[in-house]
């Protein structure tokens, strides 16, 4: 009877044993591994950081371009407008009462600029000058006379990369164009153009972020210039004194 027991009882323990198993490994949690950044405390799954996903963090920030903020991001351009006065001289930039000078009087000036500025100490620039100037009487007959320059040039601007006040000076090249205007029965003054190389000085002040005012004082060297068939009025140099408004881009 116990041998009936035994071999009846067998069966029932395995297959009892089978079926725990089986119900351990398909209850959750019990026999997986807990998943890779999961929270310790909660339980909570928390996805792992992905390492190819780098942290965006703000640069560093570029301090305003002006003459008074040092330093900023160059190379960038740079606009500029100038006006002030010119008078004609000859021989030298203050012989206002020899050649050209003494047959006209003291006018407008103007230009415009566009360029670029590479460092805190050099710079190029292209400038258009435009500048007036009334001749006197007795050069012209039944009516007024005068001459009219228009110009193009190239200029290198070299600055002392000092903050609130830079003192600066340049030189260029370029073509002067310079006719005769207004109407009279005859003159004495003619047309010219001719190669000439502006040489100056000035001085900028930053006012506000991106935007400096300055001051400028250019002798334009001709070559070649005949306002006359008169010899003592036929050669002339003229001599600028502007302001200069310049923003920086």
């Amino acid at each position: 009877m116990s041998h009936r027991l035994l071999f009846v009882g067998i069966p029932f323990v395995m297959a009892f044993s089978s079926a725990s198993a089986f119900a351990q490994e398909d209850a959750p949690g019990a026999s997986e591994e807990q998943p890779v950044g999961a929270a310790a405390a909660g339980g909570a799954y928390v996805p792992p950081a992905d390492p190819t996903i780098a942290e965006v963090r703000p640069g560093p920030s570029t301090p305003p371009c002006t003459v008074k903020h040092q330093p900023c991001a160059y190379p960038h351009l740079a606009v500029a407008v100038d006006g002030g006065v010119s008078h004609f001289g000859e021989g030298e930039p203050f012989g206002f009462k020899t050649g050209t000078g003494s047959a006209t009087s003291t006018g407008p000036a103007w230009g415009a600029r566009f360029g670029a500025e590479f460092a805190p100490w050099f710079a190029l620039e292209a400038h258009y000058i435009g500048m007036s100037n009334h001749a006197k009487d007795f050069t012209s007959v039944g009516g007024s006379r005068g001459l009219f320059t228009n110009a193009l040039v190239a200029e290198l601007r070299f600055t002392a990369p000092v903050p609130y006040v830079q003192p600066y000076l340049f030189v260029g090249g370029g073509v002067y164009s310079t006719s005769i205007t207004g109407s009279s029965t005859s003159t004495q003054l003619t047309g010219s153009t001719e190669f000439g190389v502006p040489i100056g000085v000035g001085l900028a002040v930053a006012v506000c972020p991106g935007v400096s005012v300055g001051a400028e004082l250019t002798y334009h060297r001709f070559f070649g210039e005949s306002f006359s068939e008169n010899e003592d009025i036929g050669g002339g140099e003229p001599l600028t004194g502007n302001a200069v408004v310049r923003v920086r881009l």
